[in-house]
Protein backbone atom coordinates (compact mmCIF):
# COMPACT_ATOMS: atom_id res chain seq x y z
CA UNK A 1 0.00 0.00 0.00
CA UNK A 2 2.74 2.10 0.77
CA UNK A 3 4.74 1.74 -2.15
CA UNK A 4 0.92 2.13 -4.50
CA UNK A 5 0.93 5.26 -2.62
CA UNK A 6 4.35 7.01 -3.17
CA UNK A 7 4.30 5.87 -6.76
CA UNK A 8 1.54 7.81 -7.73
CA UNK A 9 2.79 11.00 -5.53
CA UNK A 10 5.67 11.09 -8.00
CA UNK A 11 3.13 11.21 -11.55
CA UNK A 12 0.85 14.22 -12.62
CA UNK A 13 -2.00 13.09 -10.60
CA UNK A 14 -1.65 11.63 -6.79
CA UNK A 15 -4.29 9.37 -5.53
CA UNK A 16 -6.21 10.55 -2.11
CA UNK A 17 -4.74 8.61 0.47
CA UNK A 18 -8.42 7.72 1.71
CA UNK A 19 -9.74 6.25 -1.83
CA UNK A 20 -6.12 4.08 -1.98
CA UNK A 21 -7.21 2.85 2.02
CA UNK A 22 -10.92 1.71 0.62
CA UNK A 23 -9.54 -0.51 -2.11
CA UNK A 24 -6.84 -2.12 -0.28
CA UNK A 25 -10.07 -2.29 2.58
CA UNK A 26 -11.88 -3.67 -0.32
CA UNK A 27 -9.25 -6.64 -2.05
CA UNK A 28 -8.39 -7.64 2.28
CA UNK A 29 -12.61 -7.93 2.91
CA UNK A 30 -12.97 -10.08 -0.13
CA UNK A 31 -9.84 -12.14 0.79
CA UNK A 32 -11.56 -13.15 4.13
CA UNK A 33 -14.59 -13.82 2.43
CA UNK A 34 -12.74 -16.08 0.05
CA UNK A 35 -10.84 -17.80 2.43
CA UNK A 36 -13.83 -18.66 4.83
CA UNK A 37 -16.01 -19.58 1.85
CA UNK A 38 -15.38 -23.47 2.42
CA UNK A 39 -16.66 -26.33 -0.27
CA UNK A 40 -19.02 -27.65 2.06
CA UNK A 41 -21.12 -24.22 1.93
CA UNK A 42 -21.69 -22.50 -1.30
CA UNK A 43 -20.37 -19.76 -1.41
CA UNK A 44 -22.75 -16.81 -1.05
CA UNK A 45 -22.75 -13.53 -2.87
CA UNK A 46 -19.83 -10.71 -1.36
CA UNK A 47 -21.46 -7.67 -0.21
CA UNK A 48 -18.69 -4.76 1.00
CA UNK A 49 -19.10 -2.85 3.87
CA UNK A 50 -17.60 -0.01 4.00
CA UNK A 51 -15.57 0.81 6.83
CA UNK A 52 -16.22 3.89 9.33
CA UNK A 53 -13.91 7.33 8.64
CA UNK A 54 -14.22 8.15 12.12
CA UNK A 55 -13.50 4.32 13.65
CA UNK A 56 -9.84 3.41 14.68
CA UNK A 57 -9.35 1.17 11.40
CA UNK A 58 -9.24 3.75 9.13
CA UNK A 59 -6.56 5.85 10.92
CA UNK A 60 -4.32 2.94 12.07
CA UNK A 61 -4.48 1.65 8.14
CA UNK A 62 -3.98 5.57 7.55
CA UNK A 63 -0.68 5.30 10.13
CA UNK A 64 0.64 2.08 8.38
CA UNK A 65 0.26 3.66 5.34
CA UNK A 66 2.40 6.71 6.06
CA UNK A 67 4.70 4.34 8.31
CA UNK A 68 5.54 2.79 5.31
CA UNK A 69 5.68 5.51 2.62
CA UNK A 70 8.30 6.89 5.04
CA UNK A 71 10.38 3.72 5.45
CA UNK A 72 10.60 3.17 1.62
CA UNK A 73 11.68 6.94 1.50
CA UNK A 74 14.43 6.21 3.87
CA UNK A 75 15.22 3.15 2.49
CA UNK A 76 15.74 4.73 -1.29
CA UNK A 77 17.60 7.91 0.10
CA UNK A 78 14.64 9.73 -0.70
CA UNK A 79 15.81 9.64 -4.35
CA UNK A 80 12.98 9.38 -6.48
CA UNK A 81 13.96 10.44 -9.58
CA UNK A 82 13.31 8.15 -12.49
CA UNK A 83 15.49 9.37 -16.37
CA UNK A 84 13.71 7.07 -18.89
CA UNK A 85 15.45 6.13 -21.66
CA UNK A 86 14.39 8.03 -24.21
CA UNK A 87 17.73 8.37 -26.25
CA UNK A 88 17.99 4.54 -25.88
CA UNK A 89 14.75 3.79 -27.70
CA UNK A 90 15.51 6.44 -30.79
CA UNK A 91 18.71 4.43 -31.13
CA UNK A 92 17.27 0.93 -31.09
CA UNK A 93 14.41 2.13 -33.46
CA UNK A 94 17.30 3.91 -36.04
CA UNK A 95 19.44 0.79 -35.85
CA UNK A 96 16.74 -1.80 -35.87
CA UNK A 97 15.60 0.14 -39.33
CA UNK A 98 11.87 0.97 -37.48
CA UNK A 99 11.62 4.57 -37.42
CA UNK A 100 9.61 4.81 -40.68
CA UNK A 101 6.71 2.47 -38.48
CA UNK A 102 5.03 4.67 -36.95
CA UNK A 103 3.03 2.32 -35.31
CA UNK A 104 5.82 0.47 -33.93
CA UNK A 105 7.47 4.20 -32.74
CA UNK A 106 4.47 5.04 -30.98
CA UNK A 107 4.02 1.84 -29.22
CA UNK A 108 7.46 1.77 -27.43
CA UNK A 109 7.45 5.66 -26.79
CA UNK A 110 3.98 4.50 -25.22
CA UNK A 111 5.06 2.07 -23.51
CA UNK A 112 8.31 3.91 -21.93
CA UNK A 113 5.98 6.87 -21.11
CA UNK A 114 3.80 4.72 -18.98
CA UNK A 115 6.87 3.00 -17.25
Amino acid sequence: MGALYLSSKLEECAIRMRDLINVFDLILQRAVFTAASTSAHPPSEFKYQPMSYFGNTFYDLKDALVVAEMQILKRLGFNVQVVLPYDTLVNYMRLLGLTTREDAVSKAWGYLNDA
